[in-house]
């Protein structure tokens, strides 16, 4: 079995407009507007996770 990873929380601010659209859009897809946040921040996450990887190789051979 895993560990389960620490995890933190962030928060931003957006305008009032952003919020609403935001909010109903995971009305719409009957989900928290967290968890959609966390679905649309995924795939640019993954994609940090990987460059960090390729950085820490990197420096691994050097």
């Amino acid at each position: 079995m895993q560990p389960v990873e620490i995890r933190k929380q962030i928060s931003i601010f957006v305008p009032i407009s952003d919020w609403r659209v935001i909010r109903q859009e995971a009305a719409r897809r009957r989900i928290p507007i967290t968890e959609l946040c966390r679905r649309w921040m995924r795939p640019e996450i993954a994609v940090l996770r990987k460059k960090a990887e390729q950085e820490r190789n990197w420096s691994d051979v050097a």
